[in-house]
């Protein structure tokens, strides 16, 4: 009985004293595993998925070839979740997949994922960058494009990245910053015409208008058939007020394309800025040439010839106007301002009744134009007939020049009594008659 009690006792105290080492034991040796070991880990389990990984592949993409997105949506889950190194990057795949069957908030979450474990890929940063940039968040985009740019791309990917770029850099009010960035993608595709003129009227808007000038002489010089950057040149000349470059630049237009009606009526107003009617005149008659019927170029031409006193030549081209179908209150409105420069012109050594009975002529015209249908000039027309008034006979006049129906004046001789307009003297006149 004493002998098995101590059989009993060493047992217990054998397993006790196990009990205590395996407790020391296992308290000592838990640890971290190192990197080196977490890496093994992973390579084994990589090892391990290869195979059912390439398979997942392969089946994903057969099923993309034919457009079954439901299972290449499944096999290609599954290479993400058996890629577990991020050897592969699908995650583009997956993106045509949820946008091919109208899911694009889901294919938004999967770019983000993508980015998650790809955060440097071009492509998953330039169309999230895109998506960004449709839903307004336009600084967001722009970190995502300046990814997108910093990788490994083609020229014609980086064009269209910077192109985006830059008119987030314009939508943010950044002009400097989308000028550079247009001048970058101009130097991979330097005959990009929507970069081209978008970068034109930056310079236009935002910098100095020498540099402007310069900008378009660059380019026409590169492309001298270009018509449209001609044009912008005269334009960018008339604004600056150099009328002698706007004459150079509508003769290089004119000797590509002679139809251009527009550039001649720019050059004519060129000459009229520096006082040399005839030159413009000159222009219009050129005009003419292309354009028989252009009632504006009679008209202008009539303007002209009356500020260089050629007044029965301004009432001829006024009438050619009208039988060209041009506007009858501008047509008015020129032989009203005719008939006072005329009155002008005789009355510098006083102003006589002859003078009046002109000015007269003039008031009926203006009075005309005044209730035309031309609301370019009625406005204008109507300030004439105030100011013409003054000089329009009184009834004290009319009563002591009761014989004179027309002006006599050497200097009116070339007015002739039986044109219509001259009746207009009669019918004013017959108020102080009763």
């Amino acid at each position: 009985m004493h002998l098995q009690s101590w059989k009993t006792a060493l047992i217990m105290m054998t397993v006790i004293g196990a009990l205590l080492i395996i407790g020391c034991a296992a308290t000592v040796e838990v640890r971290e595993p190192t990197a080196e070991e977490l890496a093994a880990r992973q390579d084994s389990i990589a090892a391990a998925n290869e195979f059912e990984l390439k398979k997942a592949r392969m089946f994903a993409y057969d099923k993309l070839k034919i457009q079954q997105w439901e299972e290449a949506k499944a096999y290609l889950w599954q290479v993400v979740e058996l890629d577990i190194k991020d050897d592969y990057n699908d995650w583009d795949r997956l993106y045509q997949i949820y946008m091919s069957t109208g899911k694009p908030d889901s294919a938004q979450i999967v770019l983000t994922m993508g980015l998650e474990h790809h955060p440097d890929d071009p492509f998953l940063n330039a169309t999230y960058a895109f998506i960004l940039k449709a839903q307004g968040q336009n600084a967001e985009a722009l970190t995502y494009y300046d990814k997108a740019l910093a990788g490994d791309i083609t020229d014609s990917d980086k064009v269209e990245y910077l192109r985006k770029k830059a008119e987030i850099h314009e939508a943010l009010g950044q002009p400097e910053e989308a000028i550079s960035t247009y001048e970058e993608l101009l130097m991979i595709k330097a005959d990009d015409i929507g970069a081209t003129n978008s970068l034109t009227s930056l310079v236009r808007t935002h910098r100095d208008p020498e540099e402007y000038i310069a900008r378009l002489i660059d380019e026409i010089d590169s492309n001298p058939d270009d018509m449209q950057k001609r044009m912008d040149l005269l334009r960018a000349y008339q604004d600056q007020g150099i009328n002698e470059m706007v004459i150079s630049q509508a003769d290089e237009i004119l000797a590509r394309d002679p139809s251009r009606i527009d550039v001649y009526h720019e050059k004519a107003k060129a000459w009229d800025n520096l006082n040399q009617l005839n030159n413009s005149i000159a222009t219009y008659e050129a005009l003419l040439e292309q354009d028989p019927n252009n009632a504006e170029a009679m008209l202008s031409i009539a303007d002209n010839k009356r500020l260089l006193g050629s007044y029965t030549s301004a009432r001829t081209w006024v009438n050619r106007a009208r039988n060209a179908g041009g506007s009858r209150g501008e047509a008015d409105y020129i032989l009203g301002l005719t008939y006072e420069s005329a009155g002008d012109a005789c009355s510098a050594g006083g102003l006589e009744y002859d003078d009046k009975l002109v000015y007269t002529i003039a008031l009926g015209l203006f009075e005309r134009a005044a209730t035309s249908d031309d609301y370019n000039v009625k406005g204008k027309a109507a300030s004439r007939v105030d100011y013409m008034r003054q000089f329009a006979p009184l009834k004290a006049d009319w009563f002591l020049n009761q014989s004179k129906e027309i002006p006599a004046k050497d200097c009116y001789n070339w007015i002739n009594a039986s044109w219509p307009e001259i009746a207009y003297i009669a019918q004013f006149l017959s108020q102080y008659a009763s």
